[in-house]
């Protein structure tokens, strides 16, 4: 399953949310910042949302190109 890490008030993280929803792919919301930002910093991405996909991490465009 998808994790996908957000924030309140992120557009992209909303954007991303239809998406997978139209596509009928399951996931996991986690809204928490502190997680957020220690998962970012860990995979060296700048911006929300960060997604966790089979042990690999993308920012959403990434992600975008391989579902």
């Amino acid at each position: 399953m998808i994790k996908v890490f957000g924030k309140e008030g992120c557009n992209k993280c909303e954007s991303l949310k239809k998406i997978l929803d139209n596509k009928g792919i399951e996931y996991e919301y986690i809204q928490d910042l502190r997680t957020l930002m220690t998962v970012a910093s860990k995979n060296r991405i700048m911006s929300a949302p960060v997604i966790e996909k089979d042990g690999e991490y993308y920012t959403m465009e990434k992600l975008l190109e391989v579902i």
